[in-house]
């Protein structure tokens, strides 16, 4: 379940094809080295950065407030987005053998993205993200049968959205 309004994801796109993309490019590169560099494999990087492309695309330019997109997406896919926020939280909190994958984030950072993030910025940005893929609420399933069925605003249906709304507020999500 997807916030209607495109001003969340748009926010935010820059991470799939700009962040992910380079790190997987950079993943591969670095591929004939045995040391684990970039902490996953260049396919997870490029995998996430898909996922974050494809909700750029599903959600629509003239979406607004009050609307939900109803988007699906494989297991192995949202696993890939949680590896790397993993490894976003890891690079952040400074822990051993991230310093290459900050160094490059740092230098994406300042010279590719516009406008310019810090990582602490770009993990953040990949947290909303997460946060709006993985709600797991029982108003979450609510919305959607009410989507799927073409079903009216009756009043479960409505307060199903608000508590969603509250969800997605309360991890910075446009709504």
């Amino acid at each position: 379940m997807l916030p209607g309004d495109p001003g969340w994801i748009r926010d935010v796109a820059y991470l799939g094809d700009e962040v992910l993309q380079m790190l997987a490019t950079a993943t591969a590169a670095n591929a004939y080295r045995d040391d684990n560099r970039y902490l996953l494999t260049a396919d997870t990087y490029r995998t996430a950065g898909l996922v974050v492309e494809t909700l750029a695309e599903s959600v629509p330019e003239d979406g607004r407030a009050g609307q939900v997109v109803l988007h699906t997406f494989p297991a192995w896919k949202l696993e890939a987005l949680w590896d790397v926020l993993l490894v976003l939280r890891r690079t952040v909190a400074g822990e051993p053998g991230t310093d290459v994958v900050r160094g490059l984030l740092e230098l994406l950072c300042t010279d590719l993205v516009t406008p310019a993030r810090t990582v602490e910025q770009i993990a953040a940005d990949l947290e909303k993200v997460v946060a709006v893929l993985m709600l797991d609420l029982p108003a979450v399933t609510v919305v959607a049968t009410a989507v799927v069925l073409g079903e009216e605003r009756g009043e479960a249906v409505i307060d199903a959205y608000r508590q969603l709304t509250v969800a997605w507020t309360e991890v910075g999500v446009r709504h």
